[in-house]
């Protein structure tokens, strides 16, 4: 007998809502889906350690960090440090928590594999109140980033600790109105600068809790200065970066450096030739509709200085990706652009629909396979854990 399709997905969401009534019962689910996904993509730094096939890179990179960890402040610039690793002295959020907590290298990244639960809880309840509380469909698109190179980070990225500043990112986005997002924001520039554009989409968040502003462009920019909150911490957390990054050059020396030696210029991804479109397509792979969707929404809807805000994000996010090497792992800074969807369906009232694409999309995301690209393409395989 074949089973009837619809009648499982509408009992399934009747069954997710049911859970989702109280925060324990959300809990519960993303603690489902991150026990699955591990079972899938076993954490890397514990495969690692127990075969012991650390690289000569990974044993440099523990050395490295370990000692930033030991001293946030002192520069490596000018030290027995190659210059590729040199840019990540500025990136101090995971030293400074390494350090308040007594945590080394290691114990860092298993810190930030713990972190993929409170990720995903963080995420749904966003997605749910964006949604207008929509329960499934917060469901779908948590499991549908799970899948993405979003989830892979947690667990694959062992030693660069980009998810902290996923995690700050997605705190900002959940507190967008509110001063909190200051905070998060500051911490996620000090993981990695490449959080700075998609912080960009706090403002766009803002929007449909005052009114989509239309009219001359120029009204616009002064709606989006003047009377949308979440535009005045984002500046203000802007603002507070600068300062604290001039700080830290002036007294401590510590600045990032940018040029071919070491390994941030513009186009440099291109090198990789047919290897690129694998690397880019993972970073959100088929969650990349989402925000085609909004994009053609606003177009639509005439709402044009948002439309191209909302693009050159995606834009600006796109060129800093392809400046480095790992461009997976630096396009997938660009994921929040994908939480305006959710406020966009909620507002034109298409919940049902929405549901079907996000399943389907997760679907996809399921079956399709995830590369990374660091210095040659990579397929992440489920199980490889095993064999």
């Amino acid at each position: 007998m074949i089973p009837h399709i619809p009648t499982i997905f509408r009992r399934w969401n009747e069954l997710i809502s049911q859970w989702a009534q109280h925060q324990l019962g959300v809990l519960v689910i993303c603690l489902g889906l991150f026990a699955g996904f591990s079972l899938l993509y076993f954490p890397k730094v514990i495969e690692k350690r127990m075969y012991n096939s650390w690289t000569s890179n990974d044993k440099y990179l523990i050395e490295f960090v370990n000692s930033k960890i030991e001293h946030p402040l002192v520069a490596m610039v000018g030290k027995d440090s190659k210059e590729h690793f040199a840019k990540r002295e500025l990136r101090i959020t995971p030293y400074v928590i390494g350090k308040v907590f007594h945590l080394n290298a290691i114990r860092l990244f298993y810190l930030q594999v713990l972190l993929l639960p409170f990720f995903l809880f963080l995420l749904f309840n966003l997605v749910r109140k964006l949604a207008g509380g929509d329960a499934p469909m917060a469901f779908w698109a948590t499991a549908c980033m799970l899948f993405t190179y979003v989830g892979h980070s947690f667990v694959y990225d062992t030693l660069f600790y980009d998810s902290y500043a996923f995690v700050f990112l997605l705190l900002a986005c959940f507190y967008y109105d509110r001063v909190w997002s200051i905070l998060a924001l500051i911490l996620a520039f000090f993981v990695d600068e490449r959080s700075l554009f998609p912080a960009l989409n706090l403002p766009l968040l803002f929007l449909f809790q005052t009114g989509i502003p239309q009219g001359k462009w120029t009204h616009v920019i002064r709606d989006f200065l003047l009377k949308n909150r979440a535009t005045h911490y984002l500046l203000i957390s802007y603002s507070l970066y600068a300062l604290i990054r001039f700080y830290l050059y002036t007294n401590f020396h510590l600045e990032t450096p940018i040029g071919k030696q070491a390994g941030v210029q513009l186009g440099f991804a291109f090198l990789h030739g047919f290897k690129l479109p694998y690397a880019l397509f993972s970073a959100l792979k088929w969650a990349i509709f989402l925000p085609i969707f909004v994009f053609a929404y606003f177009i639509k809807q005439h709402i044009w200085t948002s439309a191209w805000l909302y693009f050159g994000i995606y834009l600006a996010s796109f060129i800093a990706a392809t400046a480095v090497d790992d461009v997976t792992r630096s396009l997938t800074f660009c994921f929040p652009i994908i939480l305006v969807f959710f406020q966009i369906i909620h507002h034109v009232k298409e919940h049902e629909s929405a549901r079907v694409l996000i399943f389907l999309l997760f679907l996809a995301n399921f079956f399709t396979p995830t590369y990374t690209l660091i210095m040659h393409l990579e397929r992440i395989s489920p199980f490889n854990w095993i064999y």
